[in-house]
């Protein structure tokens, strides 16, 4: 999956009329934000293994000669699996004589300097997907896919191919890993240090926060030295988990209209706000300041936070990245209210190889995109990076018992009850940036949880109109 690091405000990027961002445009927008919108990996990104474009990364990489593929994508440990794929002779035959220049831990602001300028990549992927559809930055893809004899609709789980689509146009081509979302990780080991019966895992925010309690620490001075759970962290980072975990549709895409001002949003973000109320707000921003605390795994890798709601990626990564900590990794379903706790939430959606209006090789882009439905490229990404793609033929060959905690997430298709296709709202960046500014003011106090939840839909509501979207 993505994280969003300090996400802002896209509006004005791309023109309603889809014919392109015109360089002052790009400028006037980059002059009016503070931060940039980065998708980076599910976990701590790797340091690149391959070399970046020529031009550095904030700059669009040159035209190369002949018949060459640009493509780049925002995270960074997947450059192993990269340079494994490109190599084999399987991808060179389905390329043909198209040479891949593959450039990772491109964050989006590249990107949408390249994009301004007129001179994309051909082929991307980790990016704001529906926002840039939305815009006219990318093209549908639907033609291509159907004269595919590769891309298998009938071979793709059901939520990742539908999440391909919005309003009838195919976004790109469903790749490199799209599987399950939520649940909830823990580490076994120090919950069964602070007497926690670790085969039963908390399934209602009630018995979570009993949990963090237990497993919260603090030195003589304040400081946090370990903790339970930031429910805000990774994938709960998003109103779609909030919104999902409380039985809330926060965003109709059919009609365009928000239901954040919820009174069971507003619940959520005060039961939430609780567990950061527990750490200390304080403490908790300190703890987060430490070199190594950071979010999206890092603390969890770390020893410090022994608790995660994440997705399945997060047990192969782990593994992978700091296999002493992943070794006592169990999950189970993700944390809902009290009267909700018979349901089993689960979200999906897309990654995808995205093709960019101003590509200068729409078809060999396609093809690359084409080749991630293949073994040899499940495979290599399964075992450099711990993802999956939800190809259905594919999937009935890997061993879920590979990483600590997968087999959860493998075996939860079944028994789930409630299902979200995420990140389906065009200003989706845009809302995470508010709500994680209200969220702050709720647990310290400083607002009330439903006067957040009416300021958020209020927020909402005037970046549609603003983008012309209403």
């Amino acid at each position: 999956m993505f994280r969003l690091t300090n996400p802002v405000d896209m509006k004005g990027l791309f023109p309603m009329n889809n014919n392109g961002i015109s360089r002052r445009q790009f400028l006037q927008w980059g002059a009016m934000t503070a931060g940039v919108v980065t998708l980076a990996a599910c976990a701590p990104s790797a340091a690149p293994s391959a070399a970046p474009a020529a031009g550095g990364e904030g700059a669009a990489a040159p035209a190369a000669a002949g018949n060459v593929v640009q493509y780049w994508y925002s995270w960074g440990n997947l450059d192993p699996a990269m340079e494994k794929i490109a190599a084999t002779d399987e991808f060179k035959q389905h390329m043909g004589d198209a040479t891949l220049e593959f450039k990772g831990s491109a964050n989006q602001d590249s990107l949408l300097t390249a994009i301004a300028a007129g001179t994309p990549p051909d082929g991307g992927s980790n990016y704001s997907y529906v926002n840039l559809f939305t815009r006219g930055a990318t093209i549908d893809v639907k033609d291509m896919a159907d004269a595919s004899t590769v891309l298998k609709a009938d071979d793709i789980l059901d939520g990742v191919w539908n999440s391909a689509f919005y309003k009838g146009g195919m976004i790109g081509v469903p790749g490199i890993e799209c599987f399950n979302w939520w649940g909830l990780n823990v580490n076994t080991n120090a919950a069964e240090a602070e007497g926690l019966d670790a085969t039963t895992l908390p399934k209602t925010w009630d018995e979570a926060m009993e949990w963090h309690k237990a497993m919260t620490k603090k030195d003589d001075a304040g400081n946090l030295l370990q903790f339970g759970l930031d429910p805000y962290d990774a994938i709960a980072n998003e109103p779609d988990f909030l919104a999902g975990s409380y039985g809330v549709k926060w965003f109709d895409e059919e009609t365009g209209k928000f239901d954040l001002a919820n009174p069971r949003m507003a619940e959520g973000l005060d039961t939430l706000g609780e567990f950061i109320r527990y750490a200390g707000p304080d403490q908790f921003a300190g703890m987060r300041q430490v070199e190594g605390n950071g979010t999206w795994g890092a603390s969890y890798n770390a020893g410090i936070q022994n608790m995660i709601i994440e997705g399945y990626w997060h047990p192969g990564e782990t593994q992978i990245q700091k296999p002493e900590v992943a070794q006592y990794n169990r999950a189970s379903w993700a944390p809902v209210p009290a009267d909700r706790k018979d349901v089993n939430i689960m979200a999906t959606g897309l990654h995808a190889v995205i093709i960019f209006k101003d590509a200068k090789n729409k078809e060999g882009a396609f093809k690359l995109g084409e080749f991630f439905q293949t073994p040899t490229a499940l495979n290599t990404i399964f075992e450099e990076v711990g993802w999956i793609h939800g190809v259905k033929s594919w999937l009935q060959t890997i061993d879920k018992n590979k990483y600590p905690g997968l087999a959860f997430y493998v075996d939860a298709g079944p028994e789930v009850t409630e299902w979200t296709i995420g990140r389906r709202c065009p200003i989706n960046d845009f809302v995470i940036t508010q709500y994680t500014e209200l969220r702050e003011q709720v647990y310290r106090d400083l607002m009330s949880a439903q006067a957040a939840a009416d300021e958020l839909q209020k927020r909402a509501e005037g970046e549609w109109q603003a983008q012309g979207l209403g």
